[in-house]
């Protein structure tokens, strides 16, 4: 348990100093990289002059975007509190193939500008990045008067057109600008080591900048892949945790296990402690929860089964919870109580009218069989007499009064309402000479089935209406087609005419509830009685999305009847011809 306990404070502060390091080590390439690959500078760099004095706006301007990028220091001291603690040093280092060789200082400085390579030759780390495969070496020098430690980074600058090597970018900063980052992630006992490829000290709290430290016992048994192994330090035994840097840097960590030993069963008993505390919270706040979301929940089911809500009676009880999500729970419940009793309200109204329609009608029904034995009579009397005309007029009435009747059915095929309004015209053509019918069903359409007595109000309408004071050129023309799912049935005159919006919305204003000011709208304008109980049968019997509307046309009126297209299935076959 304490070696475990030991392995894991080893490698977590580590892996903090590693991942902050690493990130402020990249931030170096980053500038290094937006130099190589930046077009402008690559144009400055590329620029062939006939003379030097043509290359001095070239320098300058290169001189510059380097003095702007030193100053953007990220490594900065974090507790100090100052916003730059170390620029950094970018250097160009031009070979003689840069168009500005000739201006470039001649003997190169640890500090931002524009340098010649020549001075570099000798450095061992100029020979490597030249000579060599690696485009990118680290390492670290004391430079300057005051004999700073630096950290530099340098990376050939290739020419993008044809590759050849045209200079070296440098990027340098002081050992300092990363100390901030080690004391963040101080040891109580315990150091840091980060060495180079070489195994010179870049920085460590036990060893001196660029001490040759490579060789030592445990750096060299270090196997520097993230795991920690035991190792003895001037006699003390330590826990080593080693790192290999993507730049090829070793950073290691070291730690005393005695440092441990000492707080371990502290640790563990206050890990114990506190969890228990966690658990002991969660669960208080935990029933609290359960607590505010049930009680609401349970008090609203019981408010819903209360009889008084459930027959409407009384409105669901307005429940203040606390809790958003119960709230608008009772709020959505109480407005589907009332959206429900709206539609049994209505329901129940519109059943009372249907009722009330058919109650009218069968008010307005004669014994059918008086009626038909009565006309009956008639024509025997017509037809011994050798009245042919009058024959004609009583067989058309029984006909009316047949098909008008239907049996008491409220659904009738639309051959049989056809034949139903085609007698009744017959009818109306012996009183007037002059009016012409006509009538187009298609043949596919006889067996469709429609609410009954819908034709004859809106021929009736036509005549009485329409040709008010006329008796000559009139014409009444009845059509059916289909649309889609909908059957349409057409009544069309040259009468007088109407104004099809005003109609129109008289008959929404029947739908709308407005009854008795509608009514007296349709028939102030000419549109009876008959048209607005044309229009409420249907929608009670096939839906509000039915009805009857009024087209707009030059001459005359024309009225149409939507209608759902049904089959003859469901109501009773029924005899083509009549009984008399």
């Amino acid at each position: 348990m304490q070696n475990e306990h030991t392995l894991q404070m080893a490698e977590q502060s580590m892996k903090f100093v590693y991942r902050n390091l690493e990130y402020q080590l990249d931030t170096m390439n980053n500038m290094a990289a937006f130099l190589l690959s930046n077009q402008s500078v690559e144009n400055l760099l590329e620029t062939e002059h006939s003379a030097p004095y043509e290359a001095i706006n070239d320098f300058f301007t290169l001189q510059t975007n380097l003095q702007n990028l030193s100053l953007l220091s990220l490594l900065n001291d974090a507790d100090s509190g100052s916003i730059v603690q170390q620029s950094y040093v970018v250097a160009v280092a031009l070979e003689p193939e840069s168009g500005l060789y000739s201006l470039a200082t001649d003997h190169f400085d640890p500090v931002t500008g524009i340098f010649k390579s020549k001075d570099l030759q000798k450095e061992s780390w100029y020979r490597a990045l030249i000579g060599g495969e690696r485009r990118n070496v680290w390492w670290g020098q004391r430079a300057g008067r005051s004999g700073a430690a630096m950290i530099y980074s340098a990376t050939k600058k290739k020419s993008i057109k044809d590759g050849r090597v045209i200079g070296t970018v440098l990027i340098g900063a002081d050992t300092g600008s990363i100390r901030s980052l080690f004391e963040n992630a101080a040891l109580t006992s315990g150091f840091h080591l980060l060495l180079d490829e070489d195994g010179h000290v870049i920085f460590s709290e036990r060893y001196a900048f660029l001490d040759p430290a490579g060789e030592l016992p445990y750096v060299r048994a270090a196997v520097c892949d993230g795991s920690s192994a035991d190792a003895r330090i001037e006699g003390t035994r330590h826990r080593v945790t080693c790192e290999t840097m993507d730049n090829g840097w070793k950073l290691l960590t070291a730690v005393p296990e005695s440092h441990f030993g000492r707080y371990t069963y502290a640790i563990s008993a206050i890990g114990a402690l506190a969890a228990a505390a966690a658990v002991l919270l969660a669960g208080l706040w935990l029933r609290r929860i359960v607590v505010r979301v049930t009680v609401p929940i349970t008090r609203l089911v019981n408010a819903i089964q209360r009889p008084e809500v459930l027959a409407f009676r009384e409105p669901l009880p307005d429940l203040k919870s606390g809790i958003n999500e119960v709230e608008t729970l009772n709020e959505k419940f109480a407005s589907m109580l009332v959206t429900l009793r709206g539609l049994i309200e209505k329901s129940f109204a519109e059943e009372i009218e249907r009722r009330q329609l058919q109650l009218e009608l069968l008010n307005a029904q004669i014994n059918p069989h008086f009626l038909y034995n009565t006309l009956d009579l008639i024509n025997c009397r017509a037809i011994l007499a050798g009245d042919k005309v009058t024959s004609l007029i009583v067989r058309s009435l029984a006909n009316v009064f047949r098909y008008g009747l239907n049996r008491g059915r409220a659904w009738i095929s639309l051959d049989n309402e056809f034949k139903q309004v085609e007698a009744y015209l017959r009818i109306q053509q012996m009183m007037q000479d002059d009016l012409v019918v006509k009538f187009h069903i298609p043949p596919d359409l006889q067996d469709v089935v429609i609410p009954h007595f819908i034709l004859q109000p809106l021929a009736e309408n036509a005549i009485v209406h329409g040709f008010s004071g006329r008796t000559e050129n009139c014409r009444i023309t009845i059509s059916a087609h289909v649309d889609g799912n909908t059957l349409i049935l057409r009544v069309g005159d040259n009468g007088y005419g109407c104004d099809a919006e005003e109609r129109n919305r008289a008959l929404r204003e029947q739908e709308a509830g407005a009854g008795e000011s509608a009514s007296v709208a349709i028939s102030s304008s000419g549109g009876g009685y008959g048209t607005l109980n044309v229009h409420r049968r249907i929608q009670l019997h096939c839906g509000d999305a039915y009805g009857l509307r009024y087209m707009p046309v030059i001459e005359g009126t024309c009225v149409e009847a939507i209608l759902p297209l049904r089959s003859q299935s469901p109501i009773d076959q029924e005899e083509d011809s009549p009984n008399v």
